[in-house]
C-alpha cells in the first residue's frame, strides 16, 4: 500500500473529498478487496487512536519518505513488523475482540514511534552535537596582533565570523593564514568557517596544519577535527579523535569524554 493510498484513506475518513472524488474511491473498493480491507483496518485504527498520531499527511515531503521507507526495511523493526502481521491476522479471524484490535493499535504505533525515533536520531543527531560543542565564541581576537591593513582584515574577518557570515569570513582569513602562522586562532577561524561551509577536506587540511606546526595550541586541532567529523557524518573518525585526545589529555578531554558517551 503507497502513501498516496494511506492519505487518500485518510482524506475518506475526515470526508475531505470531492464528490467525484469519493465516487471513486468507493468504486476501488468495490472491486478491489485489498483494498477495501486496507480500508475497513484504517477505519479501526482511526476510531481507535487519536487523529493527530493516526494522521499520514502531515509534514510529509519526498526526502522523508524516502529515508523511512530505508528505516522501515531494516532490520531494527523487523520484530515490530512480524508483530502486527501476526496480530493482523488475529484480527481477521471470526469474533474479534477490542482486546485484539487495541493490542494491533498499539503495535502500530510502536512500529511507527520506532520508525521516526531511528529516522530522526539518525539524520539530526550529528548536526545537534556539532551545534552545541562547537562553542565558536571561545577563540580569541586576533586584532591586536597586527598593525595597518593586517588590524583592518582582522577586524572584517572576526565581525563576519560573529554575525555567522562564513562566506564572507572565510576569504579574509585565508589571505591573512600565511602571513600569521604563529597565531593558532586563525587557523580556527579559518577551519570553522569551511566546517560551515561544508567544506570538509578543506578544513581538515587547515587543522592538520595546526596540529602539525609547533604552536602552543596546536592540540586545540584535534577537537575541532572531531567536530569536522562529526558535522560530515564520519561517526568512527570522530570517536577515533575523540579517544585519542582523552588518552593524552588534550585540549578539551573531558569535554570529549562527555561527548564520546553521545556517539555511542
Amino acid at each position: 500500500m503507497s502513501l498516496e493510498e494511506d492519505i487518500l484513506i485518510e482524506k475518506y475518513l475526515k470526508n475531505q473529498l470531492s464528490e467525484d472524488e469519493r465516487k471513486g474511491f468507493l468504486e476501488q473498493m468495490s472491486v478491489d478487496a485489498s483494498f477495501k480491507e486496507k480500508v475497513v483496518f484504517e477505519k479501526e485504527l482511526f476510531e481507535t487512536l487519536n487523529e493527530n498520531d493516526w494522521s499520514f499527511s502531515e509534514n510529509v515531503n519526498s526526502e522523508e519518505v524516502e529515508e523511512l521507507e530505508a528505516i522501515f526495511k531494516s532490520d531494527a523493526i523487523k520484530e515490530i513488523k512480524e508483530s502486527i502481521s501476526l496480530a493482523q491476522e488475529e484480527y481477521k479471524k471470526p469474533k474479534k475482540s477490542t482486546v485484539k484490535l487495541i493490542y494491533l493499535a498499539a503495535a502500530s504505533v510502536a512500529l511507527i514511534f520506532t520508525a521516526y525515533s531511528l529516522f530522526f536520531t539518525v539524520k539530526t543527531a550529528p548536526n545537534e552535537l556539532y551545534a552545541e560543542y562547537i562553542q565558536p565564541n571561545e577563540l580569541y581576537s586576533n586584532i591586536s596582533r597586527g598593525e595597518g591593513d593586517l588590524v583592518q582584515s582582522l577586524i572584517e574577518g572576526e565581525t563576519y565570523f560573529k554575525e555567522k557570515k562564513y562566506a564572507e569570513a572565510l576569504p579574509i582569513f585565508i589571505k591573512v593564514l600565511p602571513s600569521n602562522k604563529n597565531t593558532a586562532s586563525i587557523y580556527l577561524y579559518t577551519a570553522i568557517c569551511q566546517i560551515e561551509l561544508d567544506k570538509f577536506v578543506e578544513a581538515e587540511t587547515t587543522l592538520n596544519a595546526l596540529i602539525n606546526s609547533d604552536l602552543i595550541d596546536a592540540q586545540k586541532g584535534y577537537w575541532y577535527k572531531s567536530l569536522l567529523f562529526i558535522k560530515s557524518k564520519q561517526i568512527e573518525k570522530a570517536k577515533k579523535q575523540l579517544e585519542f585526545i582523552i588518552e593524552n589529555n588534550y585540549f578539551k578531554y573531558q569535554k570529549a569524554e562527555e561527548l564520546l558517551t553521545k556517539l555511542d
